[in-house]
């Protein structure tokens, strides 16, 4: 809701704990030295800097464009994520074929059913050992063996000691890529490549990585821990050779887990340390550079606006299109920090994030309902263990309609937010449970909500809510065949997310990859849709064909610019959308072509006037 609460502890206890660890960072804090890192700025256009305000950043080294390349970066060491464990190659991140063999079946114990097989898809080349690394051929994993060695042992129990002792397994697979990448580095030189020599480019040097924050201050005792427990039985199946410290594997753990890249790379996650680009690239919560995936975990940042020379570069870990409180949580518990960017400083009634969560007056049903207690949080550890903070903080407390005199309690207000999540929820739930059932019903229960609470004047149209749920709209009705109830959704999605018309700022940057991936599908879908209906050759037919046409050329000309600026010019993502956008301008050109032929066809022919009358007959 735009009634953002951020809680401050007031305990003396907790006060006093925090004036002195500010005290203690104070008089420890030094600028820091970049004198590694600065071979960057003979291949990039960007300066790197430190101070004692603002830590490491890095800043353009004159104007530069949208879409202008700042960094490339190989990863120290990058895991494919759990849920896409056997569809990319461990060493390159190709995208793997995977071929069908048969097994025998096994029951709930484990043990062979008598004369019953099952099929399954695996990956052309794996360990047989740990049974956790895939391969897109023999080659790629006779590459990855001088790592993958190190760790197969551990590996192979690494599920068992994750659910033992609640660590998440990828943060082990990380520690374990790390200790990987430290056992087969040559050296530890630091170098930077341009974009043409991307492919040669060498993983950031291991030594590197202790030059990034663990936080470890902010997390709890319990996990620090299993976190212990757990390293140390991995520790126990690594090489002696290769095996560290157990204090240094927590510390990279920490490091791995506050530190990491999440980035897509051949529609697949994965998730990889890039110490200069989490040293340099500060997070932002309207940020002016994207990080993109590519092969071999190569990552590239681009700026997604124009910035003046001199201007700080940055980038986003958080969602952009959420609360300011949601997304300042999120940072908080995967990364440690509070977030106070510019956007999540400005009072909440002059920034777009008060359609974010906004809840509507119920008197003029117009205005947002504003709370602008936005308090500092001043101990993080006090807070994540005591979240009953926030209901202390809002006791008694009042928001007032921005259009109007109106006000009401935060508490009402918070009551009427969390019946829209119950709603919310339980209409996503039905979603998830439904394996190939009741579709229709999941789509009736999320209009049901839109009418609950966007015609009823409940929420803003812009409510992040709202938004999801009409993204959630898209794919259900897609998959129900329902065409052109998923375009329209999609059109709402995509004109929301721009922000609201009465604000003057957008809810996410100019060229937001989401953005341009939603202006992508709908005009895919209206172009199919057009070819469709083209064969109705009705008046109202040929209207519906019209207007999907203008919209296919519409977004996909968003798209195509929008990937242009993400990926580059030549990237496969840019000429995918380039190619869609040419067949949608030239269907549209071969429509009005043919519509103005039949008009001239149907066009009664002039009668000649009485003075041509008398001319022709003389």
């Amino acid at each position: 809701m735009a009634a953002t609460t951020e809680p401050i502890i007031n305990s003396p206890a907790a006060n006093n704990a925090a004036s002195q660890a500010n005290k203690k960072k104070k008089a420890k804090k030094t600028v820091a030295d970049n004198t590694k890192y600065q071979g960057i700025e003979k291949v990039m256009p960007i300066e790197i800097r430190s101070s004692h305000a603002k830590g490491r950043h890095a800043v353009a080294a004159k104007d530069l464009a949208a879409g202008t390349l700042v960094a490339v970066e190989k990863a120290t060491t990058f895991i494919v994520r759990n849920q896409s464990f056997v569809n990319l190659c461990h060493c390159c991140l190709t995208p793997i074929q995977l071929k069908s063999q048969t097994r025998p079946k096994v029951d709930a114990q484990g043990k062979q059913i008598e004369g019953q097989v099952e099929r399954i898809n695996v990956p052309p080349s794996s360990c047989a050992k740990c049974k956790m690394a895939a391969y897109c051929s023999e080659g790629c994993k006779k590459t990855h063996a001088p790592e993958h060695d190190v760790q197969c042992a551990a590996l192979a129990e690494s599920n068992k000691i994750s659910a033992t002792h609640s660590v998440p397994l990828e943060q082990l697979r990380g520690v374990l890529g790390l200790i990987g990448r430290r056992k087969v580095e040559r050296d530890g030189a630091v170098e930077f490549v341009s974009e043409a020599q991307a492919a040669d480019a060498k993983p950031t040097a291991y030594g590197c990585v202790s030059d990034l924050n663990p936080n470890r201050h902010y997390i709890e005792r319990n996990d620090i821990k299993n976190l212990q427990t757990a390293l140390k039985e991995v520790l126990a199946l690594v090489p002696e050779e290769a095996r560290i410290p157990l204090s240094e594997a927590v510390e990279i753990a920490c490091i791995f887990h506050t530190n990491n890249h999440a980035i897509t790379v051949n529609s697949h996650g994965i998730l990889g340390v890039f110490p200069f680009s989490s040293l340099y690239f500060q997070h932002n919560c309207n940020p002016n550079c994207v990080c993109i995936g590519g092969p071999s975990g190569v990552m590239y940042v681009r700026t997604l606006t124009d910035v003046p020379a001199n201007g700080e570069l940055s980038i986003s870990y958080a969602d952009l299109y959420q609360p300011r409180e949601q997304r300042r949580r999120e940072l908080l518990l995967s990364r440690h920090f509070w977030c106070k960017c510019r956007r999540c400083s400005t009072l909440l009634s002059q920034s777009v994030d008060r359609f974010m969560d906004g809840i509507l007056c119920g008197e003029c049903k117009k205005g947002v309902m504003i709370f602008e207690e936005t308090k500092e949080v001043q101990d993080i550890n006090e807070l994540m263990t005591d979240i009953s903070a926030l209901d202390q903080e809002i006791q008694g407390k009042f928001a007032e309609c921005e259009s109007c005199p109106s006000k009401i309690e935060v508490t009402k207000l918070v009551e009427i937010l969390k019946a829209a999540i119950t709603d919310y929820g339980a209409a996503h739930m039905a979603l998830q449970q439904q394996e190939g059932g009741d579709l229709v019903r999941v789509r009736q229960l999320l209009e049901r909500f839109v009418q609950n609470y966007e015609e009823k004047h409940v929420l803003h149209p812009c409510n992040a809510y709202l938004v999801n749920t009409y993204i959630t709209l898209v794919r259900v009705c897609t998959q129900l065949g329902d065409v052109d109830r998923a375009i329209r959704y999609n059109g709402i999605v995509v004109d929301r997310m721009r922000g609201p018309a009465e604000c003057n700022h957008n809810a996410v940057p100019e060229n937001y990859p989401r953005l341009a991936e939603y202006n992508m599908t709908l005009g895919d879908m209206c172009l199919k849709q057009a070819k469709k209906k083209a064969a109705n050759k009705t008046p109202a037919g040929r209207s519906i064909t019209r207007r999907y046409l203008k919209e296919a050329k519409a977004a996909l000309d968003n798209a195509y610019r929008a990937r242009v600026v993400i990926h580059g010019e030549k990237s496969q993502r840019a000429a995918e959308a380039k190619r869609l956008l040419d067949d949608a301008k030239k269907e549209y050109d071969a429509f009005s072509k043919a519509t103005e032929k039949k008009k001239s066809k149907k066009q009664p022919q002039q009668q000649p006037q009485p003075q041509q009358q008398e001319a022709a007959s003389a």
